[in-house]
């Protein structure tokens, strides 16, 4: 039998660069936008990220998205 995942959940993680600690290493933060539709294009996913992230006076470090899926099998 085969192992199928499907998607239930998204979450979209922006990290965004929030200066320097006392070692000189970049310190960031992370903004969570849960309810992305599970089944949305990761190049959406990404424009909508970098869009939220403009929004930002600092510089995005990165993007993370989280999955919740249904493990079944066929």
């Amino acid at each position: 039998m085969a192992a199928v995942m499907n998607v239930i959940k998204r979450t979209l993680n922006i990290g965004i660069a929030r200066g320097e600690d006392a070692d000189g290493n970049l310190v960031t933060k992370s903004y969570a936008y849960s309810n992305v539709k599970p089944d949305a294009e990761p190049a959406k996913i990404l424009a909508v990220g970098k869009a939220l992230g403009g929004l930002f006076d600092n510089d995005i470090t990165g993007f993370v998205v989280v999955e919740r899926s249904i493990l079944t099998e066929e």
